[in-house]
């Protein structure tokens, strides 16, 4: 999903003052990718983001257009039909009933491939999402794409699901993708307010009653049995942002109770279904109430038995201006760098490598990789066709990366997860947000817009031609 660069004297103290301003920042203006905690040189890909941002703008879409009325015909899609062998019913649970929603009917129902998985994740709620998903089977031929949902969004009122807006465009995307041969992983967050007394801008978190979060993430297991694959539980628990709570702690136990609620909830309606810990926001430091380092609170996760409890650990491994295949320690030194952080404060939470290797190290269970990129303000025009002035507010590490960079990092982000042996799957951050959030590149808010691998008029960025080069059979 969320410093290094304010005018105290150390990076440390410069994360706090930066990350604030950003956060009020995306309080105002509700856009979805947030900086780590504090951190806001620190941001998760794609923390707490809003799936529905601004305006949705059709883009004029520069690539070649296929007809979303096919499914998949590719040697590699039907391929991966064939090493789906563990098919989960193919009709909806009764209990993913929907009053108002005629019953839903996943078009070809299976488990989750064994095979490394490529995966891009769309801003599915905003634009056409038919097209969009043709984009990422036709063309990229990826095999995996995310949704975020946002249960509050789904559920304003107690056991009162909407069925004119989201829960039948979620019907819609979930049909469209699965027909055209992706496996759909599900990142559910944000519980709606009913569900918690304390409602503070800015800081969401889980419901009061962990109940209530078992019935919703079964009803959509229920419903979507067989069409989804996998379910990331929640997002960046480390961090007051997505977990505040009563109690104002930040405790890897209290996700652990959250965890022993909600995935039997929905292994109940699906046993197939990959269930996916929550990945953690990379923070090199703690500050008790306010957020923990994503290394301390996972040794807090194993020690409290967390790792039973899941399918898969969730990870999101950050850009920045640092390349993949260095350690944190290495001594790597980029001497062109305007943004100095990784190289004249070196910690884990800078480096794409350190941070899975040591996850798996830790948890010894299998990761899912449910965001990665790299932003790059290289070649983005604003709206009215003039070039970009600087980057967007606690983003300027990404006016250090070119395009080439971010689509040669992006390739080798993959292949080191895949190389590793025990990645399930890799999910870049993003295809299309920048066409979608209505806002200049640059904005001060725009923060999505360095990740996307095309442009705002729609046109490829190199990361998108190399994604679609790699060889995924």
């Amino acid at each position: 999903m969320n410093n290094k660069q304010s005018n105290q004297n150390s990076y440390r103290q410069r994360r706090m003052a930066i990350g604030l301003s950003v956060l009020l920042a995306l309080v105002i203006g509700g856009i979805g990718l947030v900086v780590v905690g504090i951190n806001a040189l620190r941001s998760t890909i794609g923390t707490g983001k809003q799936e529905a941002l601004a305006t949705p703008i059709t883009p004029s879409i520069k690539f070649a257009q296929a007809t979303d009325a096919k499914p998949v015909t590719t040697p590699a899609a039907a391929a991966q039909v064939a090493a789906q062998t563990v098919a989960p019913a193919a009709s909806m649970h009764p209990d993913g009933a929907i009053p108002g929603l005629p019953d839903f009917v996943c078009p070809n129902p299976h488990a989750a491939p064994e095979k490394f998985g490529y995966g891009v994740q769309s801003n599915w709620a905003v634009g056409d999402m038919g097209n969009w998903n043709n984009v990422m089977a036709d063309q990229l031929r990826v095999s995996w794409t995310k949704a975020q949902v946002r249960w509050s969004e789904f559920e304003k009122e107690k056991g009162k699901i909407t069925p004119q807006v989201d829960a039948n465009s979620f019907d819609a995307f979930v049909a469209d993708a699965n027909k055209k041969g992706l496996n759909i992983m599900v990142g559910i967050i944000q519980a709606p307010a009913w569900a918690r007394k304390l409602n503070e801008p800015g800081l969401l978190g889980p419901p009061d009653d962990f109940s209530d979060a078992a019935r919703f993430f079964g009803k959509i297991a229920a419903r979507y049995r067989g069409c989804i694959q996998a379910v990331e539980i929640w997002n960046e628990m480390n961090l007051d942002r997505e977990w505040r709570v009563p109690s104002g702690r930040i405790a890897a136990i209290d996700y652990i109770s959250f965890l022993k609620a909600v995935a039997p909830a929905i292994k109940k309606y699906d046993q197939t279904i990959i269930t996916v810990m929550g990945a953690l926001s990379t923070v090199g430091y703690s500050k008790a109430g306010s957020f923990q380092d994503d290394f301390a609170y996972m040794d807090d996760f194993v020690a409290a038995g967390g790792p039973a409890l899941v399918d898969c650990v969730g990870v999101h491994l950050n850009g920045y201006n640092f390349p993949p295949d260095k350690e944190w320690n290495s001594g790597y030194k980029d001497a062109t760098a305007k943004f100095r952080g990784p190289f004249d404060n070196p910690s884990h939470d800078w480096s794409f490598m350190s941070t899975f290797t040591t996850y798996y190290q830790k948890t010894k269970k299998p990761l899912c990789v449910t965001e990665f990129g790299w932003p790059s303000m290289d070649a983005l025009k604003r709206k009215d066709g003039s070039p970009t002035q600087g980057a967007p507010d606690g983003f300027g590490f990404a006016l250090d990366n070119t395009e080439k960079e971010q689509a040669d990092w992006i390739v080798q982000g993959f292949d080191l997860l895949r190389k590793s042996g025990y990645v399930r799957f890799g999910i870049v951050f993003n295809l299309d947000y920048i066409v979608k959030i209505g806002e200049d590149p640059d904005g001060k808010t725009a923060n999505v817009a360095p990740y996307s691998i095309v442009r705002r008029d729609g046109s490829t960025r190199p990361a998108f031609e190399a994604i679609k080069a790699i060889k995924k059979d």
